[in-house]
C-alpha cells in the first residue's frame, strides 16, 4: 500500500471516529474540517499522528479547531 493510501485511510478513520464521538454525519465532520484546515493538518502530520492513540489524536484535532476557531 502506498503511503498516499495510507493517509487518505487515516484520514477516512479520523472522520468517522469524530463523527461517531459527535453523533453527527460523516459529511458534517468533512465539513467542518474542511472549514478549519482540518485535512491538511492530518495529511502534513500523518507519520507523527498516525502513531498516536485515538484519544490523543482526536484531542489534537479538536485543539487545532479551537485554535483555528480563536484566529477567525
Amino acid at each position: 500500500m502506498d503511503n498516499q493510501t495510507k493517509i487518505l485511510e487515516f484520514i477516512a478513520y479520523c472522520i468517522e471516529m469524530v463523527a461517531e464521538r459527535d453523533n453527527c454525519s460523516g459529511q458534517a465532520v468533512i465539513e467542518r474540517f474542511d472549514q478549519y484546515g482540518v485535512l491538511e493538518y492530518l495529511t502534513g502530520n500523518y507519520e507523527v499522528l498516525h502513531t498516536q492513540g485515538l484519544g490523543y489524536t482526536l484531542s489534537l484535532i479538536e485543539e487545532y479547531i479551537a485554535k483555528q476557531e480563536s484566529k477567525a
